[in-house]
């Protein structure tokens, strides 16, 4: 089996969210307990997550191209996903280099307002990267679109999209004759 960049981004991309979720937790549990050698961990966590988050974007850039030609997958949806990756590649880089100012400047030297502004890009930053991954989810995970509507650009629900080469797949069949017969059932009301 020869890996594509296609598998590399899978393979690799749940690191940065579970990796953001879990600096993010030890920076909070840092901060509450005021421990020097806890936030220094946290630090030593997102700058490790900003270097595996440059590959994971680059391979996820070189998997566009294949995505988008394959059968029912919208250009929508992945044009949303890479471009909140680019949102939480610049955060998560961002805090990489505070990381590393927080490292290299000494917990003690740092500026009373480092730990609150880091923690703050944190949050952002966490959020940013979980919300990428669940747009890229919902790609090729057609099961949980219909859960994740708020997810769903507008313009993929009817707009001809989705590439199906002539055949749409038994769920989205299935919902455009249920959302047909509720259409039906309210006409005759």
């Amino acid at each position: 089996m020869k890996l594509s960049w296609t598998h590399i981004h899978l393979l690799l991309n749940h690191f940065p969210i579970v990796g953001a979720i879990f600096g993010l937790l030890l920076l909070i549990y840092a901060l509450v307990k005021d421990s020097e050698d806890l936030k220094k961990a946290s630090y030593w966590c997102f700058f490790i997550i900003a270097l595996i988050t440059i590959p994971v974007f680059w391979a996820g850039q070189q998997a566009e191209e294949v995505v988008v030609s394959l059968p029912s997958v919208s250009h929508s949806l992945v044009h949303a996903h890479s471009n909140i990756a680019q949102q939480a590649l610049i955060a998560l880089e961002l805090l990489g280099i505070m990381s590393l100012f927080g490292l290299f400047r000494g917990i003690n030297k740092t500026p009373s307002w480092f730990p609150i502004s880091f923690l703050v890009v944190t949050i952002i930053a966490t959020g940013l990267v979980s919300w990428t991954g669940l747009q890229g989810g919902i790609i090729r995970h057609t099961e949980v679109r219909s859960e994740l509507q708020f997810l769903v650009p507008n313009d993929t629900s009817e707009s001809g999209d989705h590439h199906h080469n002539g055949a749409e797949t038994e769920h989205e069949q299935s919902e455009q004759d249920h959302q047909e017969e509720s259409g039906h059932s309210h006409e005759h009301e």
